[in-house]
């Protein structure tokens, strides 16, 4: 990865979003929205969860890229989902990789002023580790990288692309 960010960074930008949440939990709270403040506080208890099995992957590159993402592509709302077990620690570096070359690429080609979400899963598909990309928005039609032990497939529709990059599990 080209573009690091560093520990000190990386603490900047969450107590920033950290911030935020609790401004906007104020707002809806002074507003009287009760319902509203509820569902902010389960989707970032679930958004909890989520990182949590990311770690249990044992996957640090790709954890790192994952969790660093929304800071260094602030262009792509990205939307974590980790079903997977069991990580791919041989690929680990092979996936952050790939990720990196990826989006670098589709962030020179995209139209910034568009509005483009990223839902990203992580599972395992018979022997295969997958990460998914669903990819909404205006969007370009970008080359994959090619990066060695990994297999990725899309599928274009209208107005969105689906990416599976994966490799097949370890033993």
């Amino acid at each position: 990865m080209d573009d690091s960010i560093t520990v000190a960074q990386a603490l900047r930008h969450a107590r920033h979003d950290f911030l935020n949440e609790l401004q906007l939990i104020q707002m809806k709270l002074d507003l009287g929205r009760g319902q509203d403040v509820k569902s902010i506080i389960r989707s970032r208890a679930e958004a909890a969860v989520q990182l949590n099995r990311l770690s249990a992957l044992k996957m640090p590159a790709a954890e790192h890229w994952l969790l660093t993402a929304e800071w260094r592509f602030p262009e792509f709302r990205f939307h974590l989902e980790c079903l997977a077990q069991a990580g791919i620690t041989t690929k680990d570096a092979a996936f952050a990789d790939w990720l990196e070359q990826f989006f670098s690429s589709l962030k020179e080609q995209a139209d910034t002023a568009s509005d483009i979400s990223c839902r990203t899963v992580l599972k395992e598909q018979q022997s295969d580790f997958e990460i998914g990309l669903d990819l909404n928005g205006n969007l370009p039609d970008t080359q994959l990288p090619e990066v060695p032990g990994l297999l990725a497939r899309k599928e274009i529709a209208a107005d969105s692309l689906k990416i599976i990059v994966s490799a097949k599990m370890e033993g």
